[in-house]
């Protein structure tokens, strides 16, 4: 998973599996008989970097620390934020999706808006992942990757939204550079085997079950909100 400007899961498949009424890309591997699948979600650690100017926070490390300031309790009841401040691709394929945040009221303060925003990039992901759909090949765990892995509370977040295991492993928020890298040196003749090799474990995040439950219900009202109240078919887009 690369959660960098946008947000990327990429699963590789046995096959073409390809779900286009929801906006999951499907295309040949880079590796000779391989087929992957990918979620695309257009605004994340780009989200957390528009939300950090606009309620000003120094940076997106700011926004980061004032969100994992609430406790677990006002977490459940932190408004919700609907990250698609440019359109949004998997799962609602909708161009002209606006983000917002949703159940504001005065008891809401700055780390509660940062807290939704982290969080909402987190649901959006969920969605994505929720559409890829079941899977010959089912997925464990998901490798991150990108610069917006350099947070370990956020990576824990995810984790716990996703109600799966994330793993970062040596170089990760360099990981696209080093995927062109390994093209070019099998394009030069380079062996899979070695070239295409898993880069040591650095860090390991395993969902929790306390936090996996409440994000769990706090989607659910993600889900129904979206579907509610955004007038740009994501209904159709969701069936």
């Amino acid at each position: 998973m690369s959660l960098g400007t946008s947000g990327v899961i990429f699963r590789v498949s046995e096959g073409f599996q390809p779900v286009p009424e929801k906006g999951v890309h499907a295309f040949c591997h880079a590796l000779a008989n391989r087929w992957h699948q990918m979620s695309v979600m257009l605004s994340a650690a780009s989200a957390v970097r528009w939300a950090a100017s606009v309620l000003g926070h120094q940076d997106e490390a700011s926004l980061l620390e004032a969100a994992a300031s609430l406790s677990f309790e006002k977490r459940k009841k932190a408004p919700l934020f609907f990250p698609y401040l440019s359109g949004e691709r998997t799962p609602h394929n909708q161009s002209m999706a606006s983000a917002a945040w949703w159940g504001l009221n005065a008891s809401h303060d700055r780390a509660d808006m940062s807290y939704a925003v982290a969080e909402g990039v987190a649901m959006g992901l969920r969605d994505g992942w929720k559409a890829l759909g079941p899977s010959s090949n089912p997925s464990s765990s998901l490798a991150l990757v990108g610069g917006g892995g350099r947070s370990d509370w956020w990576a824990q977040l995810l984790a716990d939204a996703l109600d799966l295991e994330l793993t970062q492993h040596e170089g990760g928020h360099k990981g696209a550079a080093l995927g062109a890298a390994r093209l070019a040196w099998l394009s030069c003749g380079g062996d899979e085997l070695e070239v295409c090799q898993v880069p040591p474990l650095k860090q390991r995040w395993q969902p929790q079950a306390h936090s996996a439950l409440g994000l769990r219900s706090r989607h659910e009202h993600f889900e129904a909100t979206t579907q509610a109240v955004m007038p740009w078919g994501v209904k159709r887009a969701t069936h």
